[in-house]
């Protein structure tokens, strides 16, 4: 991606653009520096909720206005918080992309946060969390995090907790919002079929007059360093067995970032973006050992790549009366044959290729650009985009090997199960 073009409004607004014109469409982004790291004590789920409100009332638009705008010239919009940030964006017909601007100008500062639709939309909230806990991987995911990071709010989840979604007041929402919301703390990004020097004209015309801000100072604690193995068990009625084994992972600036990418790969199968994480290749170490055997319904693995330090997960769904004890074990052999023998060359360089081949599939449409060039500015930088290819290549097998030894240790593991119960609450 050596033609994205950087540059930044007066009033600090960040701006990254970039031309396509294979087809007449265009995507409009606008990512805010907040998310669950951001988030007080108390105040879990905010990020999200402040998410949701964004779809409700502003100073011109009404519940409903925006899909009937968007959806009205045939374009497609949504938004998404996690842990490091929120994005909203819309991609539409690019003769109508000021549509994306008119919007997204209008709810960077005008939301209304009218005290009935928080009534309202706490209700939706509070019945999507329960949603999620119906869910085996949602409870294992829950109580693993808040096992891992007991300092950093990463340990708090994005949803929040049911405690905190139900104290929250209107007040507490909108300062949020106000707080986090501006300029100074966002990063506008956009792909597609336009004339890059005419849109930044646009995009001052309807950002470059709001007053500049500065972000908030980070609430994120550093999580003091794991010196010892923590276990987890969640015990509720579910279909199978889960196993989620993870170890404390750096920053994406880090420079072991890489290696660890291309030690996941080999476990599991390329990223299909900016994240660490994809769907798992039949080829893979982990899908040999345990799906293609038998072993086990379901393998995969991903690596953190956030602000601050991270995990990465291997997770194993069992057969239904799956034994749990096996499963870990040899999921243990996988993490000590790492330690022991360095993958060779030929297996490195199909990985490399694998993610190459992976990335340029995943990267044609103009929404995933725009996705992955905003999740690394928010977790480090979009120039990563330009180097990720040169920057796997580099990767030796000793590189993996050194990872491994170094992260993927007894003392920085937290081991997590979901174990299914009878309703009654003994064992299934």
């Amino acid at each position: 991606m050596d033609d994205v073009r950087e540059q930044a409004l007066a009033n600090g607004l960040a701006v990254l653009t970039r031309e396509v014109h294979t087809a007449p469409i265009a995507t409009f982004f606008i990512w805010y520096r907040v998310g669950a790291r951001d988030e007080a004590q108390g105040m879990s789920g905010a990020s999200h909720w402040v998410e949701h409100m964004m779809f409700k009332r502003t100073q011109r638009l009404a519940p409903g206005d925006i899909g009937r705008m968007v959806e009205g010239v045939g374009g497609t919009f949504n938004a998404f918080t996690y842990e490091d940030a929120t994005a909203y964006h819309e991609t539409l017909p690019a003769e109508h992309l000021d549509l994306a601007l008119e919007i997204e100008s209008d709810r960077m500062l005008n939301a209304v946060f009218d005290p009935d639709d928080v009534e309202a939309e706490r209700t939706v909230i509070i019945s999507e969390r329960e949603g999620h806990e119906a869910s085996p991987m949602f409870r294992l995911m829950e109580a693993v995090e808040s096992t891992a990071f007991q300092v950093h709010p990463y340990g708090h989840g994005v949803i929040g907790s049911k405690a905190d979604l139900r104290s929250m007041t209107r007040d507490d929402l909108f300062g949020h919002y106000q707080r986090h919301y501006g300029p100074g703390n966002a990063v506008i990004v956009a792909v597609g079929d336009f004339d890059t020097d005419d849109l930044l004209g646009r995009i001052d015309e309807h950002f470059g007059g709001f007053p500049a801000n500065s972000s908030p100072p980070s609430l994120a604690e550093c999580e003091p360093a794991q010196d010892e193995a923590r276990r987890v068990e969640v015990h509720h009625p579910g279909p199978f067995p889960v196993l989620m084994l993870c170890h404390h992972t750096p920053e994406r600036t880090h420079a072991d970032c890489a290696p660890l990418l291309v030690l996941n790969a080999l476990l599991s199968g390329p990223p299909s973006g900016p994240f660490g994480g994809g769907g798992t290749l039949r080829t893979s170490r982990l899908y040999q050992r345990f799906v293609a055997s038998g072993m086990a319904a379901m393998v995969g693995a991903d690596v953190g790549v956030n602000i601050d330090p991270s995990l990465h997960r291997v997770v194993v769904i069992l057969h239904p009366g799956g034994e749990p004890e096996p499963i870990e074990k040899a999921v243990l052999d996988e993490i000590q044959r790492l330690h022991d023998e360095a993958p060779s060359q030929e297996e490195l360089d199909r990985v490399v290729r694998q993610t190459y081949a992976k990335r340029a599939i995943t990267l044609e449409s103009v929404t995933a650009q725009a996705v992955q060039l905003g999740m690394l500015e928010m977790a480090a930088s979009w120039r990563l985009a330009q180097t990720l290819t040169d920057d796997l290549r580099q990767v030796t097998p000793a590189d993996v090997q050194r990872v491994a030894r170094t992260y993927l240790r007894e003392p920085s593991r937290v081991t997590g199960w979901f174990l299914p119960a009878a309703a009654n609450g003994a064992a299934a």
